[in-house]
């Protein structure tokens, strides 16, 4: 049984960075070179934005089980602090719980983790377009 891999992630857009991530988000830029591309992309597509201003996504994550423990999120950082302040990394799971690599990406859990964070504030991305218009 390996370290789990889904992680919320919490954090707020840094003061002048919301047209820069949104740009980065529409063309694609965002996590660019990172072998964790898509997984950027996907995060940003389904964050939520909670009333007090608070970006909250799920994300999954292998750096764990690659690098050891204290390196969540260790390929991801560098980027998401580009943007984002006050990151707040936690564990969605108990790692008891998890099977690990490669079964947390699709598993029952994590559909469920995503439902119930579906269903908290609005959606990111929405709220960034209206707080930054091109």
């Amino acid at each position: 049984m390996g370290g789990t891999m889904r992680y919320l992630v919490r954090g707020r857009v840094k003061s002048g960075k919301k047209k820069a991530l949104l740009e980065a988000v529409e063309t694609g830029a965002l996590g660019r070179g990172s072998i964790a591309h898509d997984e950027f992309l996907r995060c940003m597509g389904e964050a939520r934005l909670t009333p007090e201003g608070q970006v909250r996504w799920l994300e999954v994550c292998y750096c764990r089980e690659a690098f050891g423990p204290g390196n969540e999120l260790a390929e991801e950082l560098p980027y998401w602090r580009e943007y984002f302040e006050g990151i707040d990394i936690r564990f969605a799971r108990r790692l008891a719980d998890c099977e690990g690599y490669p079964h947390c990406g699709d598993c029952d859990c994590t559909l469920k983790l995503e439902a119930k964070l579906a269903r908290t504030g609005e959606p990111f991305l929405a709220g960034l377009r209206q707080a930054a218009p091109r």
